[in-house]
């Protein structure tokens, strides 16, 4: 028996059918060492029969838990757009306003929305709010701003 080496270089004076480890299956010997052309070197096995009958699996439905589809709520994108653009239209005082009580509005109908099974977008919402709260803090400020410049113009027109 003859040790096989996978590092070790083949040797040019053995034929390459006989260079391969005895585990592995060996090629057909060349057709000039065969001893009818066009034959299998060995006799082909029939195929053997199983010593036990093969029993077929007994069919199994497959367990898949039903998942309801989830939605998105729509009243808590609604209230993230809204609280957005009062976030970033906060110089315009009465539609500000306007737009931030809006948000905050939409966004707690979509928290409300959203911790209901079957729905998603509880942090959009949330994203809404704080959005619309800190979007009417500046607008107040800015509105009494204005109302201030404006009371204090009126009366020093009356009154100058």
């Amino acid at each position: 028996m003859t040790n096989f080496d996978s590092y070790q270089q083949p040797d040019p004076a053995e034929p390459t059918w006989q260079q391969y480890p005895p585990s592995m299956p060996t090629p057909a010997p060349p057709a000039a060492m065969q001893p009818y052309y066009g034959t299998q070197p060995y006799p082909v096995q029939p195929y053997a029969a199983q010593a036990y009958p093969s029993q077929p699996y007994p069919a199994q439905p497959y367990a898949m838990a039903a998942y309801p589809m989830l939605r998105t709520s729509g009243m808590a994108v609604a209230g993230m757009v809204v609280g957005i653009l009062a976030l970033i239209g906060f110089w315009v005082p009465f539609a500000d306003l306007l737009l931030g009580f809006l948000a905050i509005g939409l966004s707690w109908a979509g928290i409300v929305q959203g911790g209901r099974p079957g729905y998603t977008g509880k942090g959009m919402a949330i994203a809404g709010l704080i959005c619309g709260i800190i979007g009417v803090i500046p607008a107040l400020i800015v509105m009494l701003f204005f109302f201030g410049l404006f009371a204090a113009a009126g009366a020093c027109g009356i009154a100058c």
